[in-house]
């Protein structure tokens, strides 16, 4: 139980230490909470605004059932997460923030200076300007009047604030005056300026980036997520300084990307078309050519119509011949296919459009590995083969061509089959001809040759049509939702959280410091710090006196005062502490000078005699004695004149002005001081003393320098060691506690002098202030 009290009451000191050490440096810290808010204050007003601006667009999914090779596929082609991950990377890549770039001006920029900042001009600056040469130097352009301008680089410093050499790797500067309009061609650039209005600035500046770099300029401002983690629903935004420019850039970005999903799909189509287009000139040719071959047969042989046999035979041929054709180009388009499958090149550039297959599954695989390696493509611009994405697309697009490779083997099996089956029916219909009549033969095979091109014209036409139709529906699986809005606010800086974290920083800064110099002083400052290093009594703690006219002591001049009742509560102390004693001797020291011994005793003294004590002070402090200054008399005959013999006691008591007070002065300065005060005189000289003053206080030497006090602390019934506030360093305590451990000191006991208001209390009920009491207001 005392253990925890014991714990409790340290936990309070040290609680209330952290107080009082924050309330002494309050002043600093509110300088450094000041000073943190200035600079935070600067640094929010001067950030310049950020501005974001967001579209956001429905990615399409496309799901395709396989007939074949569909186990295989499903681990590859499943997951709408993963395909939306890698459109999010589609989005960010450079490829496409290059695109979005080409409508949205990101290379160059105009600022000009207001209410002390720098702000960007976007689509507002009184001039263009065009650049051939120079990309990345910052120019600063001075409007003269309406014809001319003056243009100046100084120490060719670029966005960044590098500097720009020249090619012999020295800097450079320029200031010439230029019309408008006129080309400005020198070793370092190129350019064109054009006024385009009024200027209302007197200075610009700008700066103008190579275009080639307009992708890599604006990709870092973009930014893709994915609004739930079960959607297919993606946020583009964009982050730029001036919000006009943000809103443009998300939309265009999300213009881009619907784009380039439209012409991926257009791709195939058109690749169809011109197939088609090759192969109608090649059929248009025949056609006519058989056409008139067949004319010119029947005017030769005055044939006009074949017999119904004939007829019907040549029916049957020309139609197989028309079915094989369109086979023809079937297995020659899958040997090109499968050829081109397991080289690996062109991939991207295959189309199957030219099939007419009944199984949809071999176009559904081109077009998803075509997609595969385009969205690979876009992703390596970017990143490595390492990147997790591009690894699982390599996996992805290694399936896709097995699955492909397999499925067209198997149509080629079949469709050389269909060709053998036409060619052997082909074959027996040609038999049946062999027997009709020469002219009738004749003409039966030009009329064939002429069916069999018309059909296939016919149908190249009407694939053509199809073809230009399915390109003109084309739409994109993906679309967009909402087209981004002007932005009002900017995003950063956060200038109110700016000032508030420089306030919380100055302040934590502040106290920081203050605990550090706390740590680094080693000053007595509270009793607190003295009663946990010292196992002496404390018996008094003395207020700050303040410094009066010469002569004057504060007990008597303010008896009411704060300072006058903490002596009282030192005689207090002091009386309980030699209750017995009839004649009481009280010797005062300190470890340096400059403490306040001198000034206690006296104070002491005053006090003792305003209670009727009568009272002699003794200034034993012979090397530097100050106590006839205080008492405005006159150094004359003293203590060094008695001990030496020169002198009697009657003759060196000095009276002074206040009723039972009485002084004995140093005296002369003696060379031997020491031996003065350890001679046996000085023992007669106290007991001589102790017959006629009821109070007798020595105020000796300090303890630290000379050795003089401790013989005289022997003579003491009560010795009063005096700490300075503020003056007196830690380390005296230990001084002290070596002293009392080395030597019996009768009746030690410590008073802190010199307290300052609010440093602490008396610890005897003589707090903070002293507001009860009277004040000298001097």
């Amino acid at each position: 139980m005392t253990s925890n009290l014991h714990r409790i009451e340290e936990d309070e000191i040290d609680i209330r230490e952290i107080f009082s050490t924050i309330y002494r440096y309050k002043v600093m810290i509110t300088l450094f909470v000041l000073l943190a808010v200035i600079v935070s204050s600067y640094i929010a007003y001067f950030k310049p605004n950020v501005y974001k601006a967001s579209a956001t667009v429905e990615v399409g999914i496309e799901r395709y059932g396989y007939m074949a090779r569909q186990d295989m596929l499903s681990m590859a082609m499943s997951g709408d997460a993963a395909n939306a991950e890698t459109e999010i990377e589609i989005i960010k890549s450079r490829f496409l923030s290059q695109k979005a770039a080409e409508e949205v001006d990101v290379t160059h920029r105009y600022y000009t200076t207001r209410r002390f900042k720098e702000v960007e001009l976007y689509k507002a600056s009184p001039f263009e300007v065009g650049m051939l040469r120079g990309y990345g130097i910052s120019f600063d352009f001075y409007p003269v009047d309406e014809k001319s301008y003056r243009l100046v680089v100084e120490e060719a410093l670029d966005e960044n604030g590098e500097e720009v050499l020249d090619e012999n790797g020295e800097a450079w500067s320029y200031d010439e005056l230029h019309e408008y309009g006129k080309e400005v061609s020198t070793e370092h650039f190129h350019l064109n300026i054009v006024r385009t209005k009024e200027p209302a600035e007197s200075k610009y500046r700008f700066v103008v980036y190579d275009p080639k770099e307009s992708g890599l300029i604006a990709q870092g401002g973009v930014s893709v997520e994915q609004l739930s983690k079960y959607s297919n629903i993606l946020q583009i935004s964009y982050e730029d300084n001036v919000a006009l420019r943000a809103q443009e850039f998300a939309d265009a970005l999300a213009r881009a990307y619907i784009r380039q999903n439209i012409e991926n799909k257009t791709q195939e189509a058109e690749r169809k078309l011109a197939f088609i287009e090759e192969q109608l000139k090649y059929i248009t040719e025949n056609l006519k050519s058989s056409a008139l071959k067949l004319e010119e047969f029947k005017r030769s042989s005055q044939t006009v119509e074949l017999s119904a046999k004939a007829q019907k035979t040549i029916e049957q041929i020309s139609d197989y011949e028309s079915q094989l054709s369109v086979v023809g180009i079937q297995e020659e388009l899958l040997n090109t296919l499968y050829e081109q499958i397991k080289s690996g090149e062109g991939l991207e550039n295959i189309s199957v459009a030219n099939l007419s297959l009944s199984d949809p599954s071999l176009s559904a695989m081109i077009k998803k590995l075509q997609d595969t390696i385009i969205e690979k493509k876009l992703l390596r611009e970017d990143y490595t083969e390492m990147y997790p994405e591009v690894v699982k697309l390599t996996k992805m697009i290694a399936e896709l061509k097995k699955g492909i490779a397999s499925t067209v083997k198997n149509l080629k099996q079949s469709t050389k089959e269909k060709r053998e089956l036409l060619e052997h029916s082909i074959a027996k219909y040609r038999a049946t001809l062999e027997q009709l009549p020469a002219d009738e033969r004749m003409f039966g095979q030009l009329q064939r040759k002429f069916v069999v091109n018309e059909k296939i014209y016919s149908y190249l036409l009407e694939k053509r049509s199809e073809t230009a139709m399915v390109k003109a529906a084309t739409v994109s699986n993906n679309r967009v939702i909402d087209h981004a809005l002007y932005p009002d606010y900017p995003i950063k800086p956060k200038r109110k959280l700016i000032v508030l974290v420089g306030l919380i920083l100055g302040l934590i800064v502040g106290v920081a410091v203050a605990f550090l110099r706390e740590f680094l002083d080693d000053r007595i400052k509270e009793e607190e710090e003295i009663t946990r290093r010292s196992s002496l009594p404390l018996l008094g703690n003395i207020p700050h006196i303040k410094e009066g006219e010469k002569g004057e002591i504060k007990v008597f001049s303010s008896p009411k005062s704060g300072v006058s009742e903490a002596f009282r509560n030192l005689r207090t102390n002091l009386q309980f502490m030699a209750y017995e004693k009839e004649s009481l001797v009280i010797a005062t020291t300190s470890t340096i000078s400059g403490e306040g011994k001198t000034t206690v005793g006296i104070n002491l003294g005053a006090i003792m005699s305003m209670a009727g004590k009568k009272t002699v002070i003794l200034n034993l402090d012979m090397r530097k004695p100050t106590l006839h200054e205080r008492f405005g008399i006159d150094l004359g005959k003293g203590l060094s004149s008695l001990l030496a013999g020169r002198a009697m006691l009657k003759d060196v008591i000095q009276s002074t002005p206040y009723e039972n007070l009485d002084v004995i002065t140093s005296g002369p300065i003696p060379p031997n001081p020491s031996e003065l005060i350890q001679g046996q005189m000085m023992e007669k000289v106290l007991e001589k003393l102790k017959e006629v003053y009821d109070v007798i206080i020595l105020d000796t030497p300090p303890i630290g320098l000379v050795t003089d006090a401790r013989t005289l602390m022997n003579y003491a019934d009560i010795s009063l060691y005096i700490f300075r506030a503020n003056v007196s360093k830690k380390e005296y305590i230990k001084h002290l506690e070596k002293i009392t451990e080395l030597n019996d000191i009768p009746g030690l006991g410590l008073v802190i002098n010199d307290m300052q208001s609010g440093a602490g209390g008396y610890g005897y009920g003589y707090g903070n202030g002293y507001g009860y009491y009277e004040e000298d207001q001097k």
